[in-house]
């Protein structure tokens, strides 16, 4: 179910994801993927203008679709998913830290960065903080493979301490800018 309206491009390659993940394809869904970030021009005139950095685009049980926009130099908590994940990133970088579980709390384990035309596959036991460089705003489409808001999961402040509940809100509290 679409959350915003949306144009005919992006409805498109949102209903080409929902039928590979049916198939269970997640090699066909990143292929559609990253063509998708080498040639964004159809899918960025599909896309509404946003005034937040992160809205929820299409949900159903097998699959939601958020666009992303993260603001620079500020990091976000680090967090898990449960389920699969898929960072199709169109314009400038998102740096992806990576963590270990140390008992309830975790360790830094890797920073990665992905420039744009970049998809990024995350496993159902990823955990990670993700924040940009970038003096601008990277932009990306974020498809989880799963129901993500009936999804219960896990959430540390950015030291990887004191983990919660995920509740969005406290995402965003937890955040800070990054040195």
């Amino acid at each position: 179910m679409y959350k915003v309206e949306v144009g005919v491009a992006l409805k498109t390659l949102i209903n080409d994801v929902v039928k590979y993940q049916s198939y269970n394809d997640l090699d066909g869904m990143i292929k559609c993927l990253r063509e998708m970030t080498e040639f964004p021009s159809s899918i960025m005139t599909a896309m509404p203008r946003f005034d937040s950095d992160e809205v929820l685009l299409y949900v159903d049980n097998n699959i939601t679709v958020y666009y992303i926009s993260t603001t620079p130099n500020i990091i976000y908590p680090p967090h898990e998913h449960c389920m699969p994940a898929i960072s199709a990133l169109y314009k400038g970088t998102e740096t992806h830290v990576f963590y270990d579980r140390d008992g309830e709390n975790l360790i830094k384990r890797e920073e990665l960065t992905f420039k744009a035309p970049s998809v990024v596959d995350l496993t159902t036991d990823a955990i990670h903080a993700i924040c940009t460089y970038d003096d601008e705003p990277n932009e990306g489409l974020h498809f989880y493979l799963g129901e993500l808001e009936a999804q219960k999961r896990t959430l540390w402040d950015c030291s990887g301490k004191n983990p919660q509940q995920y509740i969005h809100e406290d995402y965003y509290a937890l955040s800070k800018i990054y040195p």
